[in-house]
């Protein structure tokens, strides 16, 4: 079974805010709806940028942030990859 239609990050730098770029790859993808998309992260930021796109997030505190900071942003927060495949299809599932 198919999780996702499509993985994507970013690479390197690419200059700017994680907002930014996001706007930017949003904008070149074609047929891609950001109340559809669910970014999975590990960091507050990923979320915030996700949410100035108008998609929605989930955190996952396998990265270099603690669970505190990351609880902040007001997604949801998971300690797996596994989780956070199940809480993106939740969120998906909802829109």
């Amino acid at each position: 079974e198919a999780h996702f239609i499509r993985v994507d990050g970013r690479t390197g730098p690419s200059g700017g805010s994680k907002a930014e770029h996001m706007v930017r790859h949003l904008g070149a993808l074609t047929g891609i709806d950001p109340e559809r998309t669910v970014v999975i992260g590990d960091a507050a930021d990923d979320a915030l940028a996700a949410r100035h796109v108008g998609a929605r997030a989930v955190l996952y505190t396998g990265g270099s942030h603690g669970r505190a900071s990351l609880e902040a942003v007001g997604v949801p927060v998971v300690d797996s990859l596994q989780e956070a495949v199940a809480e993106a299809e939740r969120l998906a599932a909802a829109a």
